[in-house]
């Protein structure tokens, strides 16, 4: 087996996907060490049955042609990755308190209709729509990363962007409107980064906002062929993939190099990292450099996000018939939306917990990914970390009665909870499966269990979130802990990642030549678990 890499990517989240295929077609030869059973992170479907369920991906924003995400992937080769787009006349249903909301494609459709509803605040909405724009605009610095340079820039273009720097965005969306439903429909897609809005980051929540009015997406074959097409383009390019690999230390040696040890006992070395693990488990785990100061005390203050519950399940029900559509369903059955959130911030399940309803089965329907007439159908919703943490250090599948029967009263609890929408799915459920943070840290790692990285309060985006270059040369970041959290996002922050190995490469004087050989791949078919 070889050993000696000029780049080495820890983690094949979309993150280090990106970064690997990258620097591999750029000639250089790249190593990615996985930790899981299988690559591509929250990318990584898995299989029961005849079933085929997506851990991570519900939607993405701006694969349509021409679109930012399309022109990343094109980029990488990957032309043949298609999307079908979610009917633009309804991509989401925020069901607030007695009214619903439809998000539609568009920033202009969207107030129209917004104004069609609450008339009275037709003056309020005109000026909000100033403040979309100027999140537009941030956007259009196609993820060139989150420097003071880049920042300044657009305050030059779009100055409402300052207020919005260092606000929650409850702080913004109640100086603008006084209906609470209409206050409640841009808090909407928090779900997206998992706060409510009086500690979500305001610039970042409409960040995400904007981004969806572009239009939704969903990948046809699901997150799978979206993953498989990454190993193959990695493959052809002789990049060398390894999973049950869990690197256990980094280590800058003095000539220069890196050195990488594994959980099997084995020794890499590469001339650069790209690290699309966690920031602060990597930092834990680096010897012989430390970051800059600024670094440093990031590592010390980040918080990391919620955890979530997700309930995922088969059922032979004409879900069409009962109304669902290939939107998704954002449940919250009150327009106090920072009260949904209370009870799991103090530790404890609500009574009434709002939850995210999806179909896969309606936004891809030509891929197969349930038998004739049956349907997946999906629940998300975030549940204290801190019930599941003494579950964490415990083999997956071998966690014990009580791990056993928690998961089974919140399935439970949600299968009911969705009957709103589905009359009748419990008896009608033929499969269900759940996982919790205690899987997302086995599989992905995710610190406390989180499922975005870093929380996205105003003081972690943007500058306050990890740079791609930390202070360490030779070494690079990409995923969550950079530009925020999403899969065109952490595609993004590997192209950065990408170009800083390559940067460091050059100036060392590292041509790019030799190719890794290519093993290691068998078994990247979606086979690993979700369950935990």
């Amino acid at each position: 087996m070889r050993t000696r890499f000029d780049v080495a990517v820890v983690g094949t989240g979309a993150g280090g996907l990106t970064a690997g295929l990258k620097l591999a077609r750029d000639g250089y030869s790249v190593l990615l060490l996985e930790a899981g059973k299988q690559f591509g992170g929250m990318l990584n479907p898995f299989r029961r049955r005849d079933y085929h369920f997506d851990v991570g991906v519900h939607y993405v924003g701006e694969a349509g042609e021409g679109q930012a995400m399309r022109r990343l992937l094109d980029g990488l080769g990957l032309e043949a990755m298609r999307f079908r787009e979610i009917n633009p006349e309804c991509i989401d249903r925020y069901m607030l308190d007695g009214y619903e909301a439809r998000l539609v494609k568009g920033v202009d459709a969207f107030i129209d209709r917004l104004k069609a509803d609450f008339p009275a605040e037709r003056a309020n909405l005109d000026r909000f729509r100033r403040v979309m724009d100027a999140c537009v605009a941030l956007s259009k610095m196609n993820f060139g990363g989150p420097t003071a340079s880049r920042v300044g820039t657009v305050l030059r273009e779009a100055p409402e962007v300052l207020r919005l720097l260092r606000a929650p965005l409850g702080d913004v969306i109640n100086r603008h409107f006084s209906d609470p439903n209409l206050r409640a429909v841009f808090a909407g897609p928090g779900g997206d980064i998992g706060l409510p809005p009086s500690r979500a980051s305001a610039i970042y929540s409409l960040l995400v906002f904007t981004h969806y009015l572009g239009g939704a997406y969903y990948p046809v074959g699901g997150s799978g062929a979206m993953r498989d097409a990454y190993v193959e383009a990695l493959e052809q390019h002789g990049a060398e993939l390894l999973r049950n690999r869990l690197v256990t230390s980094i280590e800058k040696l003095h000539g220069g190099d890196f050195a990488l040890l594994t959980s099997k006992g084995e020794r890499f070395t590469a001339r650069a990292v790209v690290s699309n693990m966690d920031a602060v488990p990597t930092f834990e785990m680096l010897e012989g450099a430390e970051p800059n100061v600024f670094v440093r005390r990031k590592v010390k203050r980040m918080r990391p996000s919620l955890g979530s519950f997700c309930v995922f399940a088969a059922t032979d029900m004409d879900v069409a018939k009962a109304g669902m559509s290939d939107a998704n369903i954002w449940h919250y059955g009150t327009s106090d939306i920072d009260a949904g959130y209370a009870t799991i911030l103090d530790g404890r399940m609500p009574d009434n917990p709002f939850y995210f309803l999806t179909v896969p089965t309606l936004k891809d329907p030509e891929s197969k990914r349930a038998p004739e007439g049956q349907h997946t159908v999906e629940i998300v919703s975030f549940v204290p970390t801190g019930l599941f943490k003494p579950f964490f250090d415990r083999p997956t599948k071998r966690r014990g009665a009580a791990y056993e029967a928690l998961k089974q009263e919140l399935t439970e609890l949600f299968l009911e909870r969705a009957e709103t929408y589905l009359p009748g799915l419990r008896d009608h459920t033929l499969y269900t499966e759940a996982a919790t943070p205690a899987t997302v840290w086995s599989y992905v790692r995710g610190r406390d269990g989180g499922i975005y990285g870093p929380d996205h309060t105003p003081d972690q985006v943007l500058l306050g979130r990890f740079p791609t270059e930390p202070g360490v040369p030779g070494l690079s970041l990409a995923g969550a802990s950079v530009l925020g959290c999403g899969v065109m996002t952490c595609m993004a922050s590997g192209m950065l990642a990408a170009r800083a190995a390559k940067k460091h490469l050059v100036h060392e004087g590292v041509q790019p030549g030799a190719k890794a050989r290519t093993t290691a791949t068998k078994g990247a078919a979606p086979r690993a678990s979700a369950s935990a």
